[in-house]
């Protein structure tokens, strides 16, 4: 169910966006938006942010135990950013895996106008649905400045554009796993992977094994409006990518159901 909440979402706000002419800006967004892969590259652990409690630390602090899953979003957010990591925090609950002893989550704010107890509160709207304490131990919400914010998303090949007409950032959706010393092991693009695949990802990055490249896919948490919108081409792959998506989802929710209800039946 959660994860025809989120394609449904993703639905309704592609379905908001006009498929009109591109404004000049746009194309320039979609193209500087994305992920450039970067596996078995270490992020540098001496980069300087604060967490959520407002404390400052490095990003090592986070490294040499478990695997990390890591993330980018920004704290302003109104479009996919709190589905999306929302979505990630139930599906890590459905893996089994104990948060803190098995992995750990970051979350990097790319606005550096983002303080503590913002990233304080966006904490609290995406472990909402958590079922467990230890769950909000195991993630760490960081803001930091803007050249740590640069230098960390650059090692990551995370890319992505501010529009000030829309204030708002075009940037991909997707989450790195890190090996427990800190090297890219994994990038899991998108929003629609399973416990079952997560699970693994993570099982892989806490064995130091490095996953080959993951099929590109580009999906971006942005919402163009008139100052700057998506050509009708790329509106309409988007929207025909979110349906199939959510007729996917509706049609293994079915099947399901029509099982457990065999199941029921013939006891």
């Amino acid at each position: 169910m959660r994860r025809l909440a989120v394609a449904a979402t993703c639905v309704a706000l592609l379905l908001q966006a006009p498929g009109v002419a591109a404004h000049a800006n746009a194309g320039d967004l979609v193209q500087a938006a994305g992920f450039d892969q970067h596996l078995s590259h270490p992020v540098p652990p001496a980069l300087a942010f604060r967490d959520d409690d407002g404390r400052d630390v490095r990003l090592g602090d986070y490294l040499g135990t478990v695997p990390v899953v890591l993330a980018f979003a920004y704290y302003g957010c109104s479009n996919l950013c709190p589905t999306v990591i929302g979505n990630l925090a139930h599906v890590l609950e459905s893996t089994g895996l104990r948060p803190g002893a098995q992995y750990r989550v970051v979350v990097v704010s790319i606005d550096s106008r983002d303080s503590p107890p913002v990233a304080a509160r966006r904490k609290v709207d995406y472990l909402q649905d958590a079922a467990s304490g230890a769950s909000g131990r195991a993630w760490h919400l960081l803001t930091g400045s803007g050249s740590s914010i640069d230098a960390l998303t650059r090692a990551a090949g995370f890319r992505y554009a501010y529009d000030e007409a829309t204030h708002q950032y075009a940037h991909p959706v997707g989450v790195l796993l890190l090996t427990p010393d800190g090297r890219i092991a994994r990038y899991l693009l998108g929003f629609n992977f399973t416990p079952t695949e997560l699970r693994g990802a993570i099982d892989d990055a806490s064995g130091d094994r490095i996953a080959a490249p993951a099929q590109r896919l580009l999906l971006l948490c942005f919402h163009f409006d008139h100052a700057g919108k998506y050509s009708a081409a790329i509106i309409e792959t988007l929207r025909w990518v979110a349906i199939t998506m959510l007729a996917a989802a509706l049609l293994l929710f079915a099947v399901r159901r029509r099982r457990a209800e065999t199941m029921r039946q013939a006891r």
